[in-house]
């Protein structure tokens, strides 16, 4: 049965992003330095913000946005965070070194997910009991951290000097109605030697040339007639903004001449319903979110965006609330061109994937992502990186997408399991 809900038209929101491929010959992002700070304390907060629609880069997910402000490290320097809790379905906040990495100081992760940040007094954490968003918090970045403190994050790596750059990016996963508008920022407050500054947030989005949410390298795969198979990277983080929560399969794809479409099948793992925040972990969900997303293997690495005759908009994401499931809790994709979308979305229990239609015949990349799934034996989290799809699929078991080539006609006529052969 297709999960319910209402298709978001507002599909600007999406992830700010940089990846590298490994394969043969490196592909890397060629787009401008991201700017430090020139100051500890920024002339404005959450300057950074890269959307489809305003920086198609880097493998984005159009369900999601990121916002960042980078700062310049000082001696004595705490950041204070003071912010309400999103209406999301995941938000988090994370702080990365001068290299664009995670790390840990003192036994402090540089990541805190919405579901471990403590509420103000009087208020309370959606993600942690029963409650409509709108409940404050604070977040401290501090050199003085010490492992249990609740809301305290680690402002550099240990021995960090003096005027190295620092970033701190906040993440936000579907939220409500799809609209990113509708969130509001958190306050950033920069004190230093007893004196504090709140910078405003900043006006119009300025794109980076590289954010989180990236897959350190994607397997390597030899375009042929063979279905392309998903199998997990190795796993880096120098340089990539990634996020701490996440974990990709990956699949190049060559689209093929004779207009069979590629055929992507696999049990969906649970997730919450809908987009509002609701407690965590879940006894009724196994991972926070997945999606696949269908993007150019080629810089800058954008996801696939066609303009459809209306004049809408298609994103080449599809989210886990906007997939089809059958009565087992199967999902079907079929990526194939804008042209066979009709025949397609005919097709019950069938989900429609865009290849590009400006560039049709240039290879494009499958990520499929789990979201907080580490405790999910079946998730991608738990999959080796060692870019063998064979090892994704003895972890993932009946969770492991499997894909295949075939026509739509024999898809229509008989599911994916006539594409299949079984």
């Amino acid at each position: 049965m297709a999960r319910s809900r209402k298709r978001r038209r507002f599909h600007a929101a999406a992830a700010l992003a940089v990846a590298m491929l490994a394969a043969p010959t490196t592909l890397a992002v060629d787009t401008p330095a991201l700017a430090a700070a020139s100051a500890s304390t920024p002339s404005c907060a959450w300057r950074l913000e890269t959307t489809p629609s305003t920086a198609n880069v880097a493998l984005p997910d159009s369900d999601a946005v990121y916002w960042t402000t980078p700062f310049t490290v000082e001696d004595g320097l705490k950041i204070t965070v003071a912010g309400s809790y999103a209406d999301a379905r995941y938000t988090s906040l994370t702080v990365y070194s001068s290299n664009r990495a995670p790390f840990t100081t003192n036994g402090v992760s540089s990541g805190l997910p919405d579901f471990l940040t403590a509420p103000d007094a009087g208020s309370v954490n959606p993600w942690q009991q029963t409650a409509a968003p709108g409940g404050n918090f604070t977040v401290t970045l501090t050199q003085d951290v010490v492992a249990g403190e609740s809301n305290t994050l680690p402002l550099a790596p240990a021995e960090t000097t003096s005027g190295a750059t620092g970033y701190l990016i906040y993440r936000v996963y579907l939220p409500a109605g799809g609209n990113a508008a509708d969130v509001h920022l958190p306050t950033l407050t920069f004190t230093q030697d007893d004196v504090s500054n709140t910078p405003p947030v900043c006006g119009a989005s300025t794109a980076a040339d590289s954010g989180p949410d990236m897959v350190a390298s994607q397997p390597t795969v030899t375009a042929s007639a063979a279905s392309p198979q998903f199998a997990r990277g190795a796993s880096g983080t120098g340089g990539l903004f990634p996020n701490l929560d996440n974990a990709y399969l990956s699949a190049s794809v060559t689209p093929p001449a004779d207009g069979s479409v590629l055929v992507v099948h696999g049990k969906a793992p649970r997730t919450p319903a809908g987009d509002d925040p609701a407690p965590w972990p879940a006894a009724d969900a196994d991972i926070r979110y997945w999606s696949l997303c269908d993007n150019l293997a080629k810089p800058p690495l954008p996801v696939v965006v066609n303009t459809l005759p209306d004049g809408s908009i298609d994103y080449g994401c599809r989210a886990d609330d906007a997939t089809s499931l059958d009565s087992s809790g199967y999902y079907t994709f079929a990526v194939g061109t804008e042209a066979q979308r009709s025949a397609i979305d005919s097709i019950p229990g069938v989900t429609f994937v865009p290849l590009s239609s400006a560039s049709p015949t240039s290879q494009h990349l499958l990520l499929f992502r789990n979201l907080l799934g580490a405790e999910f034996a079946e998730s991608v989290q738990n999959v080796p990186s060692d870019d063998r799809a064979a090892t994704a699929a003895v972890v993932m078991k009946a969770y492991y997408p499997r894909t295949t080539w075939c026509s739509v006609t024999i898809l229509a006529a008989g599911g994916a399991a006539a594409c299949f052969g079984s």
